[in-house]
């Protein structure tokens, strides 16, 4: 399946082998990677400093942030089945082919609809929307047809794992979760990882059947709705505050509910105006939103600008993620020692999968702020601008020429001069310098 390409309307036929199962779990893993620069740009673009986030209703920001946070946890599920069915290595996120490109249609889906790194506004979430929208279930009984939603999408891929684990496929073609239990449970992702924005769903060990399944149900839940009792049409308000208290946090609101309610101006952005709660500024008001450029690229700004330079470094640090993703799942676990209390703390895994929370918050994060605060001039654009517009974090692949860590601070040493905020006791610097260097396997 190419990168980004849309499905036409031919019919799909069911997954009936382990390399259909592969590469439609390679497919999910860059649907999944796909969304989360978008969520993230769109969130990098709400202006905070000034505005109180104290709104009525949950802050925009924060359900944005808790949002691709899931989606980070989705990819990391996908990943862990591949690895479970004995595929993981034919799959790398750092990866020029892997890495998703902006505007272009999503993958695996159709109609088509268009991805593309934008602003927080109504028509982008009008975009986030489509994305997490459900599907109704007299359309996803049909067994041959293209797929019109992602909870379509994966439920082809649960009638998969279902099939592939019985006995009414050759054997060549069967999940064997009985083999190599010991290296499925080393090269899973799941620790290291914490939404305290969002759902309180974990990374999940896929050892059986029921755990693959339990992982698809996470996937679809988070992000359209859980299927209601009637079986039919999933339900997209699921609210912790309809239980009791001794259910909270058993139930949440779908991603399609949270896109719902920022678009109804439910999830606040901004102060409020009077003492009715009436909100002053929406996600269409330019006084909360940098005015950032859509679809950023580096190739639209002059070279030798600190600003593409800084561009660059996002990109870097964004691929740095990527490729520490891949080097976690290539660092074997260790076993629990009963008698340690502190189990992992000073292994190499265990530093990898701390660093990805750090590169996340104390990385990735200050760059992007940096960019979206930062107006482009005539003299920075190859174009000049038609009105005002700042720079954005462009999420494009980066190749490293060296080693990853060091060519991340060697960029970030260059760029303080003209952006001292990279600095300091706590800065974006002194992050780099105590990230772990990863390796870069030979394409």
């Amino acid at each position: 399946m190419s990168q980004n390409a849309p499905l036409s309307d031919e019919p799909v036929p069911d997954i009936a082998t382990l390399d259909d199962l592969t590469e439609h779990l390679k497919a999910a893993a860059q649907v999944e990677l796909s969304t989360i620069p978008l969520y993230l740009y769109a969130t990098y673009s709400i202006k905070t400093r000034g505005y109180s986030q104290w709104a009525a209703g949950e802050p925009a920001q924060r359900t944005m942030i808790g949002i691709a946070i899931e989606e980070m946890l989705h990819l990391t599920l996908v990943r862990n089945l591949l690895v479970a069915i004995g595929s993981g290595d034919k799959v790398r996120f750092y990866s020029e082919s892997f890495i998703p490109k902006y505007p272009a249609p999503m993958l695996m889906r159709t109609p088509e609809l268009m991805l593309a790194l934008r602003r927080m506004s109504s028509e982008q979430v009008d975009t986030f929307i489509g994305i997490e929208k459900p599907e109704q279930a007299e359309l996803m009984a049909e067994s041959i047809r293209p797929y019109h939603s992602l909870g379509e999408f994966y439920e082809r891929i649960e009638k998969g794992i279902k099939l592939l684990s019985s006995e009414d496929v050759k054997p060549e073609n069967r999940i064997d979760w009985n083999a190599a239990r010991e290296r499925l449970w080393k090269f899973q992702y799941h620790r290291g990882y914490w939404n305290q924005n969002g759902g309180s769903d974990q990374p999940l060990l896929i050892m059986d059947e029921d755990s693959a399944l339990q992982a698809m149900e996470i996937i679809v839940d988070q992000g359209e709705g859980a299927r209601g009792d009637h079986g039919l049409l999933p339900d997209p308000i699921v609210r912790t505050d309809d239980f009791p208290p001794q259910e909270l946090g058993k139930w949440q609101a779908s991603h399609y509910t949270k896109f719902s309610d920022i678009k109804k101006g439910l999830n606040g952005i901004g102060v409020v105006q009077d003492d009715n709660g009436k909100q002053k500024f929406t996600i269409d008001s330019p006084d909360v939103i940098w005015p950032v450029m859509p679809d950023p690229d580096i190739d639209k700004l002059v070279e030798g600008r600190p600003v593409r330079d800084l561009m660059v470094l996002s990109n870097a640090a964004y691929c740095y993620v990527l490729a520490l993703l891949d080097a976690i799942y290539r660092e074997p676990m260790e076993a629990i020692d009963p008698k340690d209390t502190e189990p992992f703390r000073t292994s190499r895994r265990y530093g990898l999968e701390r660093s990805f929370v750090a590169v996340m918050q104390g990385v990735l994060y200050p760059i992007a702020d940096l960019l979206v605060r930062t107006p482009l001039t005539a003299e920075d654009l190859k174009a000049a601008p038609t009105k005002p517009v700042h720079a954005g974090p462009p999420f494009q692949y980066y190749a490293f020429t060296k080693q990853p860590q060091a060519e991340l601070l060697e960029m970030c040493n260059a760029l303080i001069p003209y952006y001292p905020a990279l600095g300091g006791d706590d800065g974006v610097q002194r992050q780099i310098a105590l990230l772990p260097e990863v390796d870069l396997p030979e394409s």
